[in-house]
Parts: structure tokens; sequence; C-alpha cells
């Protein structure tokens, strides 16, 4: 289910390959740093990885800029603080870091509530400052001011995820969602892709994600949704209640198609619930297979994730904020020698068209998102990802 982002480039904006990178003394000398700064949930349950995934990306870039020279000589500094997927802990730590390390832009932060919460706060706009890629592809956030997302929204994600399903014949669908913002969110987006394409839910089942009641909300649900006749399955949910309930489902239904959505990180589902129970779900993706070199990006992603000094294996994640990473790197080149925050949001709003190695991106001024891509993809028995 590949899709090609609706975009053309007018031009290869990207960074130089990483291959020739070399220890510049231009970058030793630099005596100016320009801070970014990182809100996200690095710690807990509740889809840690993927905050760790987007730092190391960001991390892995952000080297390969400074070791070229950095930009006109400053070297780039992240600064990154761990919200634990908490809302009120997302804008806490945002206006803290702000006070006191004076960000040029924000970066790789995740979490639908936690965005909203962070929009709503009104300090983005208060502040002047612009987030660069948030991991949700929630409709509330879409065109929200001073936010670039760098992420297929859910609605498209979704659809493209329905629309696989029907060319499979698998023409009856139920959904299991967590019961919060993102959960209702991508709930909303699958019902709306399924009537449009004459494929009505069969069944929907919420599960109570608060500590005292997850385990028997989510039990229950697992004995409700093998009882259905759906033929496929999608998971509206992230973390441990993923892998807490393929395992509880599992060994009461083995004929449904599991289905999760690129929030979820699938080494972690290996891993929690086997490979052998896992083998044959299904994950929508909206960044290219970072497992194979088979783009540009992709190949200076690896080498740069390669120069980390403990290097993590590549997965979606740090592939994701590597591109949030390379964009804000072409907006920074486009801005004042010494540039401000507000300098740096300019920048990021007049970007043009780029083509960062294959994969194309032009922020839509009305969504404010540059990105449109999505992919299929499928663990086999041996617990590996197949494209």
């Amino acid at each position: 289910m590949k899709s090609d982002p609706i975009y053309s480039a007018t031009r290869r904006q990207a960074l130089g390959t990483v291959a020739a990178l070399a220890v510049s003394p231009w970058a030793a000398a630099a005596d100016k740093t320009l801070t970014v700064g990182q809100v996200a949930s690095l710690s807990g349950s509740n889809g840690a990885d993927l905050g760790q995934g987007l730092k190391q990306g960001i991390e892995a870039c952000f080297q390969a800029v400074n070791l070229a020279g950095g930009v006109r000589g400053q070297a780039l500094r992240l600064v990154s603080k761990d919200d634990r997927y908490m809302p009120d802990e997302t804008v806490r730590l945002t206006r803290e870091l702000i006070d006191q390390e004076r960000p040029v832009a924000l970066i790789g932060y995740r979490g639908t509530a936690n965005t909203i919460a962070l929009i709503q706060s009104g300090l983005l706009v208060k502040q002047g400052i612009t987030l660069v890629g948030t991991l949700t592809g929630a409709k509330e956030v879409q065109g929200a001011p001073n936010v670039i997302h760098l992420r297929t929204s859910y609605e498209n994600e979704l659809a493209e995820l329905v629309g696989q399903i029907q060319r499979m014949s698998l023409n009856s669908v139920a959904v299991l969602y967590v019961d919060d913002a993102f959960g209702r969110t991508g709930l909303a987006a699958v019902e709306q892709a399924a009537v449009a394409k004459g494929s009505p839910l069969v069944a929907k089942v919420a599960f109570d994600k608060t500590p005292e009641r997850i385990g028997a909300s989510l039990a229950a649900a697992a004995n409700t949704l093998a009882t259905t006749s759906a033929k496929a399955l999608i998971i509206v949910a992230v973390g441990e209640p993923v892998y807490t309930f393929i395992s509880a489902f599992r060994p009461l239904n083995t004929a449904v198609q599991l289905f999760c959505m690129s929030v979820v990180d699938s080494a972690a589902v290996v891993k929690r619930c086997s490979a052998t129970v896992a083998a044959g779900i299904g994950f929508s993706q909206v960044y290219p297979f970072p497992y194979a070199s088979k783009t540009a990006v992709v190949q200076e992603y690896r080498r740069a994730l390669a120069r980390l000094t403990a290097p993590p294996p590549p997965n979606y994640f740090s592939l994701e904020g590597y591109v949030y990473a390379s964009v804000l790197v072409e907006a920074l080149k486009r801005a004042s020698d010494t540039p401000t925050s507000q300098q740096v949001s300019a920048a990021l709003d007049s970007l043009p068209a780029l083509d960062l190695g294959g994969l194309r991106i032009q922020v839509d001024p009305n969504t404010r998102n540059g990105m449109r891509y999505t992919d299929l993809t499928v663990l086999g028995r041996e617990g590996r990802l197949r494209g």
C-alpha cells in the first residue's frame, strides 16, 4: 500500500551525504551554539520508545551537521525533557525549557493530548516559537499556528489502511481503541473511511487506560472482540496496552487479521508477545522503510545513526526524528546568522518544496502538514517487518 506524497518537489535541499563528513576545524572551533528543545515521553509504558526514537534521529542529524561545520559555524544542540506522556507536564516542561534554554525552535514532540494541551496553552504563539514535528496525526492539531507537521494525518493513514483491508477482501472490520483523545480521533477516522468505502464497522470497543482498570478492561475487550464476525481488527492504541491486548486476544481467536497503526513499535510487539504470536500482524507506516537503504534519505539517515556513540538499530521513529531535524536545518540555513526563534519561525513558514533524497515535502498552508506518505508492512514469522 504505497502512496507517494501529493506534493511535487521543485528542487532538492537535502543534507550532504554523511559518508563524506569529516571532523571540521570550523565545527570544533565554533563558539556559538543554536539550541533546539524537545519535550516528549522518554520513559514510562505509553510508548517511551517513540520519544526515544525521535530523540536519537534528531541527535544523529545534528551530529552530522556539526561534523560538517554546523550551520554557518554554529553547532546544533538538542535539549530534551521527559514528560512521561503527561499533557500537563508537556506544557510545564516546555515553559521551563524556553525560560532556561532560550531555544530557537522546538522539535520532536509526541502524543495527541500532549500536543493539543501545548497548542491550547498559547505558549507557542506567545513566545513566537515553532514546533517542528509532533508524532500525532490528529485532525485537532492540523493547521495549528506555530506547528509544522511532518507526519501523515490519521485520516489519510487510516483511510489507506481501510482501503488495503478491502483489497485483501477483509470486508468486515472491528476496532479496539483507547478511551482518550488519541483513541477517539483514530476511531472517528476509521469510521469515516469505512463508511466512505462501504464497509461499516461490525464492532468498536474502547478500553479504560487508568492504571486500576486497564487490565480488566483489556481482558473484557479481548473477549468481546474475539466473538465478533470481524475479519480484520484495527488497534488504535500505543505502548503496553497493545502488547497486553494482543497476548490476550490471540489465544481466543487466531483467524482475525490484526492491524496496528504507525505509532506502534513492531519490535516491541515481537519482544513482548513473541514472534510466533506477532507473525502476520500488519502495520500502517507513514515514513519510508528504514531497514534497507532504498532511497538517499534512508542511506543518509542510517550512516548518521551509525555514527552515534552508542548506535541504536534503525527504526521508523528515529528516521522520523531525522527528517524533522533535516527540515529544521534547512530553515536555519535560511535564517540570519544569529537567528531568534521568531526569525526561525518565519524561515519555516517560507520553506520551498524540499526533496530530502527521495522523500518529498511541501508544507500545505492550511493544514501546515508536509506529508502524505503511506505504506503497509507485515511482521514475518522470523519477527522482522517486510515492506
